[in-house]
């Protein structure tokens, strides 16, 4: 990386307005004062996985003891392959991460996560959804997860499972941007024989690649310890077997852009009440010590209803 040693303070770009919910004040170190008070610049060398691990940790989350907050929004299109892309629905998300340092460049992750689904580029929560693919209505299922459990060190992420690997990260203007991915491929819960018309096929892929950015001047801001983070996603995930597509190839595209909020009060009235309604779980993550995921959740009651008869 050029420039590795950052010692100066970098211009600090005009932000546009935040929005409904605004970017998240950084968190500051040992109560620091406010105002003109300007500490003296971190002096980082990005070319130590230390160093580097450290200014990542801050982007990504915090380099202390600390809960953060994030709200997303995702919009989801199915891909077939030969055919156009077409709308499916948005969703509101919703993650907390609650931070804990090992050493200098080494942190243990906590991490939940829900989303809600809405109408397409609306905040109007929805229940039933009609596939455009099948043009069935069907019921729609909820996504919650958590806890998922992750060491993040100067060589790699430790964690169960998927995790979001760095690559290499890059100063651009005033921002640093800490660019991850994702890959994975495992065998379907739903399998076809046995599932034909919720199973995606045998097996389940999942590519997920995400970039976060903050100011420079926060990474290297020693009394913040954790930089506030822009969060732009994008993934290409098999088809949710809640969405019945009987085998269809292809799956859906993500693509999600949100921020690190101060916490739950930072929503909209409206995005608020969704996340009560639809998945409060998210409220209670100091109690939620149980593995949840929605697509073992989803199972379990397709299991339920067939044993019922009910599917």
């Amino acid at each position: 990386m050029s420039n590795s040693r950052i010692t100066r303070r970098h211009a600090v770009a005009a932000l546009a307005g935040a929005g409904a919910v605004g970017l998240a004040t950084g968190r500051a170190d040992n109560g620091a004062e406010q105002g003109n008070h300007k500490p003296a610049p971190l002096e980082l060398d990005l070319n130590d996985p230390v160093d580097l691990s450290y200014a990542r940790q801050k982007v990504i989350g915090s380099v202390a003891s600390e809960e953060i907050h994030s709200f997303m929004r995702f919009h989801f299109y199915g891909q077939v392959p030969g055919e156009q892309a077409r709308r499916l629905l948005s969703m509101n998300n919703y993650i907390v991460d609650r931070w804990e340092p090992v050493k200098r460049g080494t942190y243990k992750l906590a991490h939940w996560e829900v989303g809600y689904y809405c109408d397409f580029d609306t905040d109007d929560p929805i229940e039933s959804w009609i596939n455009p693919y099948t043009e069935e209505e069907i019921e729609v299922f909820q996504f919650v997860l958590g806890p998922i459990h992750r060491e993040y060190t100067p060589d790699t992420v430790i964690a169960p499972g998927l995790a979001p690997h760095p690559l290499t990260s890059h100063i651009m203007g005033p921002r640093f941007y800490v660019a991850t991915e994702a890959i994975a491929q495992i065998p379907n819960l739903f399998q076809p024989d046995e599932w034909p018309k919720r199973s995606s096929g045998k097996m389940a892929n999942w590519v997920s690649m995400q970039t976060l950015s903050a100011l420079m001047d926060d990474v290297l801001n020693p009394e913040l310890t954790s930089a506030p983070a822009n969060i732009h996603l994008q993934n290409f995930v098999s088809w949710s077997s809640w969405m019945q597509m009987s085998g269809q190839p292809g799956g859906t595209m993500a693509r999600a852009y949100g921020t690190e909020v101060d916490g739950f009060e930072a929503l909209p009235q409206k995005v608020y009440d969704g996340f009560k309604k639809y998945t409060p779980e998210i409220f209670e993550t100091a109690t939620w010590d149980t593995i949840r995921f929605d697509e073992f959740d989803y199972f379990e009651l397709m299991q339920e209803r067939r044993a019922k008869g009910e599917v």
